[in-house]
């Protein structure tokens, strides 16, 4: 797949039906998906779950009250290959992993619940989005029912020790593959990642009115959010800043950025293109600006050393490929990210 929405100036919006795209009044959307988070979802190890901050949140941000200390960025540079994963024809897809799930009679997944299109609760407060869709056909793929899932929210920084610990089988959750993630850290451990099922970069985010273009020179003295340990926190803390004279301000996730935005606290927000098209698509009056900057993978995450599980994972990748990825595709992110084709597998 090529890169999605590159060299686009702004959103394409498109009609789409009211149970999938579901459009809430400016500066409410975010609260309007923070009530549906607190639709009751299993947890891992009696986690909070991954919900959008509430307004007494907002008021404390009002308040100036000190922000998170920031995490450890992600190392873009480190030397490996983060789009090799195990031939799904190259080894056994029936080991423990797999055995486990079946013996079990239902597939475990990590995901999130409030992210807009990729893993949010519709109208009708169930799960849906392009993430959904992909453990649908695990599922299927794995058990031969699409309903087989248990879904379970899974915190963003403790998504690695819930594979770790057995507490999920999988996390499908718009992750992006890095070197630090499969490598693992003392307080992260290692995970391993199937073939990308998405390419993104990142997308600058900012009010309809704004006379910011892309991550360029019109960043100047402008504020942008981004999240802590992402691609774009990379990007603001070097070129935005020196080159663009951009000012960083850092938050948990791009939620928190969103809200930030409808305040007027910020002036733009950068993050992945795959979640700012999500945040587009909740929220009226805001566009996406410029091309894609730089590239990365989102990839389904299992516990590192279960290749079984991996190889079904890419099994499953393949086979979607040939028609599901791009229905689901079109629903969900054609209107705001424009014509897409599936990453081609490279195994290894």
């Amino acid at each position: 797949m090529g890169n999605v929405g590159a060299g686009s100036g702004g959103s394409a919006r498109g009609t789409a039906p009211p149970c999938d795209r579901r459009r809430v009044g400016r500066g409410w959307a975010a609260v309007w998906l923070a009530a549906a988070a607190l639709v009751t979802v299993p947890t891992v190890s009696g986690a909070a779950p991954q919900q959008a901050p509430t307004a007494g949140a907002r008021s404390a941000a009002q308040a100036g009250v000190p922000e998170q200390a920031p995490r450890q960025p992600t190392s873009a540079g480190e030397d490996c290959n983060t789009k090799v994963s195990p031939d799904p024809k190259s080894g056994s897809r029936n080991g423990a992993a797999v055995k486990k799930i079946k013996d079990r009679g239902r597939l475990i997944a990590g995901v999130a619940q409030n992210s807009n299109l990729w893993s949010h609760r519709n109208a009708k407060g169930e799960l849906a989005g392009f993430d959904i869709d992909l453990v649908k056909q695990l599922a299927d793929f794995l058990l031969g029912d699409r309903e087989a899932v248990e879904f379970r929210t899974v915190p963003v920084d403790r998504r690695q020790q819930a594979l770790e610990y057995g507490e999920v089988d999988v996390l499908v959750q718009a992750m992006p593959i890095t070197c630090r993630a499969l490598k693992g850290t003392p307080e992260e451990p290692a995970v391993d990642f199937s073939s990308p099922y998405f390419e993104t970069g990142q997308r600058v985010l900012v009010p309809e009115h704004s006379d910011i273009t892309g991550f360029n020179r019109t960043l100047k003295g402008k504020t942008v959010c981004t999240a802590y340990g992402s691609s774009g926190y990379e990007l603001l803390s070097g070129e935005g800043q020196e080159e663009y004279g951009a000012w960083m301000r850092g938050r948990p996730g791009a939620l928190d950025c969103l809200m930030l935005l409808q305040l007027s606290r910020v002036d733009a927000v950068l993050t992945d293109s795959g979640l700012a098209a999500g945040l587009a698509a909740q929220e009226d009056g805001t566009r996406l600006v410029g091309p894609q900057i730089g590239e990365d993978s989102y990839g389904v995450a299992v516990k590192h050393g279960t290749d079984d599980l991996l190889r079904v994972v890419n099994g499953t990748l393949e086979k979607a490929g040939e028609s599901a990825w791009q229905k689901s595709y079109d629903r969900w992110l054609k209107d705001w990210l424009g014509p897409a084709e599936p990453p081609a597998p490279q195994y290894g």
